[in-house]
């Protein structure tokens, strides 16, 4: 549906505009999961995050991807996996961490209320250090695209 976009529109729309459905998806998550939300009001976050950021992935890959020359064409396809690949990894790893040092201190079997508000806590870390790394790179891609408009 998107790439049809993309066509129609070049990369900077599409682009930016699935940007801005990830970061909407991720300030729902931020602001309207508490300890009471619905499952529905974090799986209307969880999609909304999803879908922008799928989109958005395939639309940067693709247009990445057209200005590299035919013959390097598999190096850039092999680069995108391997990034892609790694950012996940390093993603997993930070929000572990916010996990991770937000449990310090509680245990689930002396207190599981304090237990489950530092896990509360430790979630709302991570969403904010999500939320600065979607803001770093669409701002970087509203860089990039005025780059490009002015050469």
């Amino acid at each position: 549906m998107f790439g049809v976009l993309l066509d129609r529109f070049g990369p900077m729309r599409p682009i930016l505009s699935t940007m801005a459905l990830a970061i909407v998806g991720i300030l729902l998550m931020l602001l309207l999961v508490r300890p009471l939300a619905s499952v529905w009001m974090i799986c209307v976050g969880y999609i909304a995050y999803m879908v922008g950021c799928s989109m958005a992935y395939a639309n940067t890959m693709t247009a990445g991807m057209s200005v590299i020359p035919a013959s390097m064409q598999p190096d850039g396809n092999a680069m995108f996996s391997t990034f892609q690949q790694l950012a996940g990894a390093v993603g997993t790893t930070v929000m572990s961490i916010c996990l991770g040092v937000a449990q310090a201190g509680h245990s689930i079997m002396a207190d599981k209320a304090a237990f489950a508000a530092a896990m509360q806590r430790g979630g709302h870390v991570a969403f904010i250090v999500l939320l600065v790394v979607f803001l770093g790179a669409f701002l970087a891609n509203i860089r990039a695209f005025a780059a490009r408009r002015t050469a």
